[in-house]
């Protein structure tokens, strides 16, 4: 651990924007959706109407879970509940291998590593980092769900169970770190693992099935119950878990070598077979866009698990009803179902979009770019290797949720694929964020264009509360994709829309790229 000290300062100074900005607005964002719930909801009487319809509903069940004590403080951990830990878990991820996998990719841990710090000195400053800045964004929660009247005591229990969702995907980043030489490949392994966390605590609660809750970081978060019985010893499932996985990840990274992984690299042939810049790319992107397919099927065969025959299963006058004032008349459960949730997993395949298309990034922080382009390959013609996985991996993907959710469920494959791939252009409009920004501002495009991700879904998020007007809801490219499950018209305008901003955002940032100089350090 020599040098641990130092290096906590540089992941400090390397993030002193990011780490304030997620802290301070997740430890605000409470506060504010337990004022805006305290004034939806004004009486008990509306607040018990609204948890009835809630846990009448298998969408908001899947994407939220149960509600464990109909008060403005539970119906606040359950809003939370499962979308912050998704959100803190993600920029957990990202952070952990940010400070793990990409310093050894670009060849800077070895730098260090020639000075005094010791072997596992960069892991832990990493997990240190990540883990404190968890717990104080759970802990600075508190004061502000005090000042609405919220108990201390279970206020404290949500903010830890906070905290504990962004440890326990920490250490899943950190296991992913050591399993491969690749940060693209690791953050592939480690969302994938959250996607299928999330599926599971998912079916746990909308299949009736609650002992699955207890193989999900999400599940634990949720069975603390903050305000609705304060179980206090279940944020020790989340402790062992965060002791075990940490220290598997140093026994790890002790048995493999520097910037290498232990899942071995498949040696190439003996004479160059890759037929050019579209080739090389398609190696570089191969393994995670696999590991994402499979990850994704997974989550797609839970959700269409949960919600097969639902509309003869839950066959009652309230949910009919409800159904109807959702998606209009004739709609079922099961569409209301899929609507739900496949506007959450959208957001997951932007997230996974995302990954591939930074990676041309990844290469020129590492210094490839520089070698690649010094050869008879335009800078145009190699950035679009990239770009063509990041277009075409998320239609890969949102047809595979959506086919092998429709296989699974009475809906059938092609109509559920179809209403998952409406959401490709607002994917790819978040892709086309990142080209800019990779364009213009290259040592800052990973940090800004996750940033934007997440305040997509903050708004999506704060706008269902009410806390934002149209004009700020608007800013989100997800709420213009039409709902075609439930029968929603007049899709092409919004979609052609969408696809045209996001190829003028691409175009632009590639117009740039090809101005400005290379920056191989982020």
């Amino acid at each position: 651990m020599t040098g641990l000290g130092a290096l906590i300062r540089l992941i400090l100074r390397r993030d002193r924007v990011l780490l304030p900005v997620w802290i301070l607005i997740s430890a605000v964002l409470p506060a504010t959706i337990a004022a805006s719930t305290a004034r939806l909801y004004a009486d008990q009487a509306a607040r018990d109407a609204f948890t009835h319809a809630s846990m009448n509903s298998p969408a908001q069940l899947a994407t939220r879970g149960v509600i464990y004590d109909a008060s403005v403080g539970g119906l606040t951990a359950w809003t939370l509940g499962s979308s912050g830990a998704l959100i803190g878990g993600l920029i957990s991820i990202l952070l952990v291998i940010r400070h793990t996998r990409v310093e050894e990719e670009t060849g800077r841990r070895e730098l260090l590593s020639s000075g005094v710090v010791g072997r596992h000195a960069p892991l832990a400053a990493a997990l240190v980092v990540v883990l404190a800045a968890n717990l104080l964004l759970g802990l600075l929660s508190v004061p502000g769900l005090v000042a609405n009247g919220l108990p201390a005591g279970s206020s404290l229990l949500f903010g830890l169970s906070s905290a504990a969702a962004g440890w326990c995907l920490a250490a899943v980043a950190a296991v992913a770190a050591q399993l491969t030489a690749g940060s693209g490949t690791a953050r592939g392994i480690a969302i994938a693992t959250s996607g299928v966390f999330f599926g599971i605590r998912s079916l746990a609660d909308s299949g009736g099935i609650g002992w699955l809750a207890w193989l999900s970081p999400f599940g634990w978060v949720r069975l603390t119950r903050p305000y609705g019985g304060d179980h206090w010893w279940a944020l020790a499932v989340a402790v062992v878990f965060v002791a075990v996985a940490g220290a598997a990840a140093f026994a790890l990274s002790a048995r493999r070598d520097l910037a290498g992984g232990l899942l071995p690299t498949r040696a190439g042939p003996a004479e160059g077979a890759l037929g050019g810049a579209f080739a090389l790319a398609g190696r570089l992107h191969r393994g995670t866009l696999i590991g994402f397919t499979v990850g994704f099927a997974a989550i797609g065969g839970l959700i269409g698990f949960s919600a097969r025959g639902l509309d003869t299963q839950l066959d009652t006058q309230t949910l009919r009803q409800l159904a109807e004032t959702i998606g209009g008349p004739g709609a079922g459960v099961a569409d209301v179902f899929f609507t739900f949730i496949l506007y959450v997993m959208s957001q997951l395949v932007a997230g996974a979009a995302l990954v591939s298309a930074l990676r041309a990034r990844a290469e020129e922080a590492a210094g490839r770019a520089d070698l690649l382009l010094s050869t008879p390959v335009g800078r145009l013609h190699w950035a679009l290797g990239h770009l063509f996985y990041a277009v075409v991996g998320p239609a890969l993907l949102l047809a595979v949720l959506g086919g092998v959710a429709g296989l699974a469920y009475d809906g059938g494959p092609l109509r559920v694929a179809g209403a998952t791939l409406a959401y490709l252009p607002a994917v790819w409009t978040v892709v086309g964020v990142a080209v800019l920004l990779f364009g213009v501002l290259p040592r800052l495009a990973a940090a800004v264009s996750w940033s934007v991700l997440g305040l997509i879904l903050a708004v999506d998020l704060v706008a269902e509360f009410k806390l934002a007007d149209g004009f700020v809801l608007e800013l989100s490219p997800f709420v213009h994709v039409p709902a075609l499950l439930l029968g929603r018209g007049a899709p092409a305008a919004a979609l052609l829309g969408l696809t045209a901003v996001a190829a003028a955002l691409a175009a632009a940032g590639l117009v740039v790229l090809r101005r400005r100089d290379l920056a191989p350090s982020s």
